[in-house]
């Protein structure tokens, strides 16, 4: 749904007039919107895929949170991305969105909280199957590719179970600057094991074609159901899985304003093909 607690500002929402109001906006009852048309404008963001930030400059040490966590929840209720000042991985399941620190503790931040890199879709599955057996995440992830019959598609992919065994990382936090590219910083890296937990994997598998904007490939996080344990998936071993997969249709990419962003200096990408068009040689 649309509106959940997590909304930016209390929502207010009259049966009668069928009429959406703000009462924080401008200390008054501001109408936004008939219900109806609101949520039909919500219908068509599903699976569509919204990112703040570029994953380039963020592994090149661009850590600091420039977007608060408000403002993503009206771009969906299902994401991965990194909380401000690299302190653990941030997850968002059902319009919710949780940290896991690099002490191991899962919380879930107040809406101010800012973030320096998500990316995030209204999750609506278009293919759903189940695996009984036990099944590590390699041959998982081999059945996987299978079913994205769209090899430069981009995709959504929700795995809900009980898992034998499964590992995560978080990032511990960077405190002066310049900070240091995350390459650098592999050797501070906190990891965790989970036995005998049920919950989510929340993943996206994106194409060649974006990596640098994002991470090509599968990328997962863990959050369990209790919420009480999560990070950045690196190895599990699952059964009675639940798997959905949603085909994203589009990509928005938001990028920061900030003089940081502006001044960062990206590696440069020769395609000598695309050169040779451009100068009609």
């Amino acid at each position: 749904m649309l509106l959940t607690e997590e909304s930016i500002a209390d929502i207010y929402y009259h049966p009668t007039t069928q009429k959406i109001y703000m009462p924080q906006m401008l200390k008054n009852k501001v109408i936004i919107t008939d219900k109806k048309e609101l949520e039909m404008n919500h219908q068509q963001q599903y699976n569509k895929l919204y990112q703040y930030g570029v994953a380039d400059a963020f592994v090149g040490g661009l850590y600091k949170g420039t977007l608060r966590l408000k403002e993503l929840k009206f771009k969906g209720d299902f994401g991965l991305g990194a909380p401000d000042m690299l302190d653990g991985e941030l997850t968002m399941l059902d319009g919710k969105v949780y940290q896991t620190k690099a002490t191991g503790e899962t919380v879930e931040p107040d809406n101010d909280f800012k973030t320096s890199m998500l990316f995030t879709t209204f999750f609506k599955a278009d293919t759903v199957f189940n695996i009984e057996n036990p099944i590590g995440e390699k041959v998982l992830l081999a059945q996987l590719s299978e079913n994205l019959t769209n090899k430069n598609g981009m995709y959504a992919i929700k795995i809900t179970g009980s898992f034998d065994h499964i590992r995560t990382r978080a990032f511990p936090p960077v405190k002066s600057e310049p900070f240091p590219v995350i390459t650098s910083i592999f050797d501070t890296q906190k990891f965790f094991e989970f036995s005998n937990t049920q919950g989510t994997l929340i993943g996206y598998y994106l194409p060649e074609y974006l990596n640098g904007i994002n991470s090509k490939g599968f990328h997962f996080h863990f959050l369990s159901s209790d919420k009480t344990q999560g990070g950045h998936v690196l190895d599990f071993t699952g059964k009675d899985l639940k798997i959905e997969i949603a085909e994203v249709k589009s990509f928005e990419l938001n990028i920061p304003t900030g003089k940081d962003f502006q001044n960062f200096k990206f590696d440069t990408k020769d395609n000598e093909a695309l050169k040779r068009v451009e100068q009609g040689k």
